[in-house]
């Protein structure tokens, strides 16, 4: 997910900083986020996808065993 907020921010021309103002965080958030680094604030990490206008899809994998679901 890092990657494609990179990948978009940059097809957005817009900067770290940029991203951190729009969405109330800090510019070494969104840089933790787009390196990878785990993070429990999934909250702001949706703040970042809505600001790019992302979207996400979830499936459930089907070879995921059915006990676990």
């Amino acid at each position: 997910m890092g990657k494609a907020i990179k990948d978009i921010r940059k097809k957005k021309n817009m900067t770290q900083g940029d991203l951190a103002d729009i969405t109330g965080t800090s510019v070494k958030f969104i840089s933790d986020v787009e390196r990878g680094k785990e993070t429990t604030q999934m909250d702001k990490v949706f703040d970042l996808v809505r600001a790019l206008g992302i979207q996400i899809y979830l499936t459930i994998d089907p070879f995921f065993p059915k006990d676990n679901r």
